[in-house]
């Protein structure tokens, strides 16, 4: 099942820039690798111009594993982790406990929201 993460992330002041160009090559690397993540957006918050929010809809567990072992995304946090003031991670849905369980190894404080009720539509072309 399709399943939602949420990263919510500060820069430190003067290191936005940074910050923005390395999530840019992160996005490409992940829109070129990853066909299991099925939405992945960088968006900055309207009230802190300092806070970022990566939005990433996966197709399910699986993918999340495998964007958690993609070697760009491995550079990508080793890069951008020393210009934050702070990163976390919300996930929704429902998640294999492996793929938390990598998450949570990556050292980022991470929320697993488990799913109590909902659905998901077939969004599939006829």
């Amino acid at each position: 099942k399709p399943l939602v993460l949420i990263a919510r992330l500060n820069s430190l002041p003067g290191k936005s820039s940074a910050v923005i160009a390395l999530s840019a090559a992160a996005d490409k690397a992940v829109e070129e690798k990853e066909p299991g993540m099925l939405l992945h957006t960088f968006d900055r918050n309207p009230s802190d111009k300092l806070g970022f929010v990566w939005t990433e809809v996966y197709a399910n567990s699986a993918a999340l594993e495998f964007h958690l072992q993609n070697p760009d995304l491995i550079k990508y946090l080793t890069d951008v982790n020393p210009l934050l003031a702070s990163f976390t991670v919300e996930l929704y849905g429902e998640v294999s406990q492996a793929a938390v369980d990598m998450l949570e190894a990556t050292g980022t404080p991470t929320t697993h929201y488990k799913t109590e009720l909902g659905f998901i539509r077939d969004l599939t072309c006829n």
